[in-house]
């Protein structure tokens, strides 16, 4: 066969040929588009890199993803919880070993409170003889409930915090923690030291649960002890005589509220129910 007038040889001498071509062509694209070998190489891009197994599980751990959608799904539960407390009128009580023989089942049918908050310690030798008894029978009838500490200043406010900790058993879901703060039986001590032993107490209590605890006080003292500090500290003010004029977020308003399945006077609250305030009284 001839090919430009000239005769094609054997295989081998095609092959030599073809390789000669390929050989010219490539060297001409190289000088043409100026590139240097390997620059264009998978290995060597910027876009691409090579994804061992180990790294592939890492970058897709169902342990993570599983995480997010739980925590999603807490958050949507929160938001339709809160939902259901915003613009409400919340009313609830508390109550300690004082208050023995309720008819929780009476109680409920007639005239269920909103929220509970039960003490559970004092200082740091008391423990409330009802308060497991009382958080039982509010778990039982889902009622939304909290526990309180009552303040003593003969005794570190550290270690009492770690003493309300180990017995108040709160969780998720519960109302935050309450520091009860009165004037005691003896003398009360200087400002300075109330404000310090306060203040380490709730610091333990942050620490732990994450949220900064409520602080139950009544109107003279506040003025007298706490006014200017705390104030990240959501209020629960105790004025029987008149509104409280400062910025409260629960209000005790009498000691001597009445309702079925309790015998005697009981303390009555009132608690502020748009949801800024709901997310600082609730573990959720």
């Amino acid at each position: 066969m001839k090919f430009f007038g000239q005769h094609i040889g054997t295989n081998s001498q095609k092959n030599a040929m073809s390789i000669g071509l390929a050989a010219v062509v490539i060297g001409l694209l190289f000088t043409f588009f100026k590139v240097k070998p390997g620059e264009t190489s998978i290995r060597n891009s910027p876009t691409l890199e090579c994804i061992s197994d180990d790294e592939l599980r890492s970058k897709v751990d169902t342990t993570v993803i599983l995480k997010q959608a739980l925590a999603n799904a807490r958050e949507v539960q929160k938001n339709k919880f809160l939902s259901t407390l915003t613009g409400r009128r919340l009313w609830g009580i508390d109550i300690s070993k004082y208050q023995t023989n309720i008819n929780w089942n009476l109680m409920v049918r007639k005239n269920k409170p909103d929220f509970v908050f039960v003490k559970v310690t004092e200082g740091t030798t008391i423990v409330d003889r009802m308060y497991r008894s009382h958080k039982r029978n509010l778990e039982k009838h889902n009622i939304l409930h909290g526990a309180y500490h009552f303040m003593s200043f003969s005794s570190s406010g550290r270690r009492q915090a770690y003493k309300f900790i180990r017995q108040a058993g709160l969780k998720r879901g519960n109302m935050v923690p309450v520091l009860d703060v009165e004037y005691t039986k003896s003398r009360m001590p200087n400002r300075a030291k109330v404000i310090r032993e306060i203040r380490n107490f709730c610091k333990v209590i942050e620490r732990h649960y994450g949220v900064k605890p409520i602080i139950y006080t009544h109107s003279h003292l506040y003025t007298t002890y706490l006014r200017g500090n705390f104030n990240d500290n959501p209020l629960w003010i105790c004025d029987y005589g008149k509104y409280p004029r400062y910025k409260w977020s629960i209000w005790q308003h009498t000691g001597k509220g009445r309702i079925y399945g309790l015998s005697g006077r009981v303390d009555k609250n009132v608690m502020k129910s748009d949801k800024k305030t709901l997310k600082t009284l609730l573990m959720l």
